[in-house]
């Protein structure tokens, strides 16, 4: 009995972790005072009722749920998430560094 609630709350510390402990060596980033670079990419990993609205020609408009799929879509270049919310970009910045992807940064787009 001790081991089943032991692996219980294990696996609840694990979920509440990757959720909402926050991710180290991301900043914030302003849309307004970054134009088009080259050695930059912009993910928009809001759902895409959200941010069709907010459509730019070099954005790449991945979802959450897809992120995991659609990595290696991704170019080869230094990341900057354009997120909902603080739990997107926890979530989504472990995604992409497991996969191998250099996240550098985050814009809160609010909706």
């Amino acid at each position: 009995m001790y081991i089943a609630i032991l692996v219980l709350i294990g696996l609840l510390s694990l979920f509440l972790y990757k959720r909402y402990m926050p991710v180290r060596g991301i900043g914030k980033w302003e849309l307004n005072s970054i134009t088009h670079h080259d050695d930059v990419a912009f993910v928009d990993i809001r759902d895409y009722q959200t941010s069709y609205r907010e459509q730019a020609e070099h954005i790449l408009c991945i979802p959450l749920p897809y992120l995991k799929r659609q990595a290696g879509d991704i170019p080869d270049k230094d990341i900057i998430l354009i997120i909902s919310d603080r739990v997107e970009k926890n979530l989504s910045t472990r995604i992409l560094r497991n996969k191998g992807v250099r996240v550098i940064g985050y814009h809160c787009a609010k909706s």
